[in-house]
């Protein structure tokens, strides 16, 4: 890094305000003689009588009080019999999977400690996410559910099962619904424990849901291929890469997979080569992935569609109904220049967006396919498992709900009751539900509106697999034995349908020894324990083929010039753009320290939400840092300093 290269805290610091400058001046509003005392003036020091005195005094009395509490015993009773893993003081490593990434976790005397990458890892190859990296401390978080409980009061697990059973049951007989909400499931026993819950109740059904939803790119690639599915993206093999708004190197899908891609082609062997890729973001707020592009263009939230529009116009030399002059000169000049960058990288162009806009995707579809990038930097073929939820569906459940057609749910690390848009419908939608299931390991909102809770494992005292992108299998396995009394969901579910394995354990072995372990070219016994020490098998991908456009462009056009005038802000006021931050994701992580103290990529700002103004736009509102504002948007209001 250049030495010549000025760097400031903040901006007060840049600009040298006079608050700024006094404060400096009186960062250390006491100076402590240290030097002195050293030095031999000892007693003679500038310090004060009275604060010696004080400070004396108080250490005198801490130490006396200390010694006059009784020091608890604690006896310490060495092994009789060493377990032959276990050497106390050195560490074991064990293979697991969170997040769909292979991992690697260390354990001291039984405990795991640390959670690092596995290098042999088909997403990262060894990177890893801050969430990961800080899951260890959720295992010992206090605020977990250390029983099941029943109306609110803990039960044991033979009496929640006979509970849980009698009313599927009963839903099963009088024609009610019974629906299993989850967030996205790429686990294969899971899958098939699932298949076996819906044997055994046919009125039950599964419904994946994802708080921050990948379901518009879904849709899209359905309306635009037939295809259902989130691609595999590869960065690493684009020339140009043109993002709307998708942090793809932050929270985007798969932040820690793009981004060992996207410096591949930005490292300094490229540069030596002269082949480094060229990167141009647009976007309304500022992004790690804004803070990395080559060039950032700044563009409003309700421009982005028009903005696509553009680009494909200024690609196919056409122009879709719908197309509008962008209110930036700058924005529509640069969508010119960055039509030419494209159509020059042919081949090896990308383009992506960061909307959950169905209209949108599918704009990003044709420019794709114009560009000729499928079967190249986007992948059909071998699509990412990484979120599936499906908007419609979720929706469609609520309604069911509501109109009393639903007789139990199950929610499987899913907390809609928090973290989905509308709280009203959601709400009335549960007071219609006569059995209410959650698996979540704390007591969070949704498990508050729960008349059951059968706390799930933590995922370090679990079993279980991930196939998180196609032809890539990895296992779960646990490190430790269950802190609280908790279960499995999964052995939970296979308990409820009576199925005739009930161990969770035996069922993940059995479908890895009939089903998956052959995919990596392993079998039997010694292939299962080649799986536990590797933590993964890989499988020849597909070959990734060209597909051809077949999606409704106008009307996608004219969908996007509708919403645009929409979204437009009214005179004297904003738009909002929010945006998932990379530590706490969709808020599940809210409750771990380690990831509230993680300062925001861009911002620095740990602990807190906020609301990041321009510089020149707060001067015009007279709001300083630190002030708080009111945001109201769309019936809802919150509060969050600046």
């Amino acid at each position: 890094m250049d030495s010549n290269k000025k760097y400031w805290k903040g901006l007060e610091e840049l600009n040298r305000t006079p608050e700024f400058v006094e404060k400096n001046k009186h960062e250390f509003a006491e100076p402590i003689p240290i030097e002195e005392v050293l030095s031999g003036a000892g007693l003679a020091s500038r310090t004060p009588r009275r604060d010696f005195l004080k400070a004396l005094g108080f250490g005198v009395g801490a130490v006396t009080l200390a010694a006059c509490q009784k020091v608890p015993v604690h006896k310490s009773i060495p092994y009789l019999i060493k377990p032959e893993e276990v050497t106390p003081g050195v560490a074991n490593y064990y293979t697991s999977t969170h997040d769909g990434h292979a991992i690697l976790v260390k354990t001291r005397e039984g405990r795991p400690i640390k959670v690092e990458g596995n290098p042999n890892d088909a997403l990262s190859g060894g990177g890893l996410s801050a969430q990961s990296q800080a899951s260890v401390l959720d295992l010992y978080d206090q605020n977990r559910v250390k029983d099941p409980q029943l109306n609110g009061s803990d039960a044991a697990w033979d009496k929640l099962d006979n509970v849980v059973k009698s009313q599927l049951a009963a839903a099963q007989a009088g024609g009610k619904k019974i629906r299993i909400v989850s967030s996205t499931v790429n686990s294969p026993s899971t899958i098939a424990v699932i298949a076996d819950f819906v044997a055994k109740y046919p009125a039950a059904k599964h419904i994946n849901y994802d708080a921050y939803s990948y379901s518009g790119i879904i849709q899209a690639n359905q309306q635009s291929f037939g295809k259902a599915v989130v691609p595999h993206y590869n960065f690493n093999k684009a020339d140009v890469i043109v993002s709307f708004a998708a942090d793809f190197l932050g929270s985007w899908i798969s932040g820690e997979e793009f981004t060992k891609q996207y410096i591949s082609n930005r490292n300094n062997a490229s540069l030596v080569n002269k082949k480094m890729s060229r990167h141009i973001q647009f976007e309304s707020g500022m992004s790690m992935t804004g803070t990395n592009a080559d060039t950032r263009i700044p563009i409003k939230l309700s421009e982005e569609g028009p903005a696509l529009v553009a680009l494909y116009n200024a690609l196919s030399g056409t122009t879709l109904p719908g197309t509008k002059k962008l209110t930036s000169a700058n924005a529509d000049k640069a969508i010119i220049l960055v039509a030419k960058e494209l159509l020059a990288a042919k081949g090896k162009a990308l383009v992506v967006s960061g909307s959950n806009n169905v209209a949108k995707q599918v704009l990003v579809n044709a420019i794709n396919a114009l560009l000729g990038s499928y079967g190249t930097t986007i992948d059909l073929d071998n699509p990412t498992n990484q979120y599936k939820g499906n908007d419609a569906e979720f929706v469609a459940f609520i309604e069911e709900a509501k109109r009393g057609e639903v007789g139990a749910v199950l929610f499987l690390d899913a907390n809609p009751v928090y973290d989905y848009f509308n709280k009203k419908d959601i709400k009335a939608a549960l007071e219609k539900i006569k059995l209410k299931v959650s698996f979540s390991d704390r007591g969070d909102e949704t498990a508050a509106a729960c008349n059951v809770v059968a706390p799930n494992h933590h995922y370090l005292e679990s079993w279980g697999d991930a196939n998180a992108i196609a032809g890539f299998y990895s296992v779960v396995q646990p490190t430790i034995n269950p802190v609280y009394n908790t279960r499995q969901a999964e052995q939970s579910l296979l308990i409820w349908a009576e199925n005739p394995v009930q161990d969770y354990y035996t069922y993940v072995r059995n479908n890895w020894t009939n089903n998956l372990l052959a995919l990596g070219g392993l079998s039997g016994q010694a292939g299962w324990e080649s799986l536990l020490q590797n933590g993964l098998i890989k499988t020849t991908p597909k070959a990734a083929s060209t597909v051809a456009f077949a999606g409704n462009l106008n009307a996608a056009a004219q969908s996007l010039a509708t919403s645009s005038t929409q979204l437009t802000a009214a005179d004297g006021k904003v738009e909002v753009h929010l945006y998932q931050n990379t530590a706490i994701g969709d808020g599940r992580y809210a409750n771990n320290p380690w990831l509230q103290e993680l300062p925001d990529a861009v911002s620095k700002v740990t602990w807190d939400n906020y609301a990041a103004i321009a510089p020149k736009f707060a001067e015009k509102l007279e709001l300083a840092e630190g002030d708080v504002v009111k945001i109201e948007a769309n019936g809802y209001t919150v509060e969050v300093p600046v």
